[in-house]
């Protein structure tokens, strides 16, 4: 028997028939399915399920995973991991939006600007640093990352490396976003720059890919000009695509000053008013 065989066989044994509305007349010999309900609610013959639980078989098609999936009542994580012993890509609907407990008070501690990301570039949430950062860039929690990269007017005069800015904010969208490019959410995101942005669209059809756990950017900000910024990205762990960058000030630029002053007017109220 094959990993696959042995996840599906286990996932079919602790599955309850009568969550899924089947009778049970008399004693059952297993626990959980029998392979003919499994079959029958998967749309699949039940000697080809045999064959997948004893290992004869071992490259089923997406659709049948997706549908066993399903029918075994599985969640994000085992639906992912049913799909990688199949080594097949099925879609799985994770929580792009939702910043757990733990992640904003670690935040809430640190003294550096922080911000958590999803895949599609959504600013999620913020700490009390990165918020006076942002807000005097322009940006807050709610905002998509790209639309005021490309969208907003301002950016331009904002970012001194912009076209480098904008080029590698793109390249790693594809990284990030991976094999999900027919994604509702991202193909929305990317048609409406597209469609607004000439810029975004150039870039976008090069089809570049680049990994970005770390980089430096330069901001102009009106109250305090040029601040240097290195970045570095953690992973969130049960959350896929979500992501905590953390913002450190290059020594000797002034930047750790300018972030202080930011921060200090940000907590009497002065930062944007």
């Amino acid at each position: 028997m094959t990993a696959l065989g042995e996840f599906l066989r286990a996932r079919r044994e602790r599955v309850d028939p009568a969550t899924l509305g089947l009778r049970t007349v008399g004693p059952r010999r297993t626990p959980g399915l029998r392979r003919e309900e499994v079959a029958s609610l998967a749309g699949i013959s039940v000697e080809y399920l045999v064959r997948l639980e004893r290992g004869r078989d071992r490259n089923p098609s997406a659709a049948v995973v997706a549908s066993l999936a399903d029918v075994l009542g599985l969640d994000d994580a085992e639906r992912e991991h049913l799909a990688a012993l199949a080594d097949v890509r099925i879609d799985v609907d994770f929580a792009d939006h939702e910043v757990v407990e733990p992640i904003r008070v670690l935040m809430a501690q640190w003294q550096q600007p922080a911000i958590v990301m999803n895949r599609f570039m959504d600013l999620l949430a913020i700490n009390d640093a990165g918020a006076a950062l942002h807000q005097a860039i322009g940006t807050v929690p709610g905002d998509n990352m790209l639309r005021k990269l490309f969208l907003d007017s301002h950016a331009p005069s904002i970012y001194p490396d912009y076209e480098l800015l904008a080029a590698e904010t793109v390249a790693n969208l594809r990284s990030l976003t991976g094999a999900d490019i027919d994604h509702p959410r991202l193909r929305d995101l990317v048609g409406e720059l597209s469609l607004h942005s000439p810029l975004f669209a150039e870039i976008w059809a090069r089809n570049e890919v680049q990994v970005k756990s770390s980089g430096a950017k330069r901001i102009v900000l009106a109250d305090v000009g040029v601040v240097e910024l290195r970045w570095d990205t953690l992973e969130v762990a049960g959350a896929r695509g979500q992501r905590v960058v953390v913002y450190q000030p290059v020594e000797g630029t002034g930047s750790a000053e300018k972030l202080a002053r930011l921060d200090a007017a940000a907590r009497v109220g002065v930062v944007g008013s």
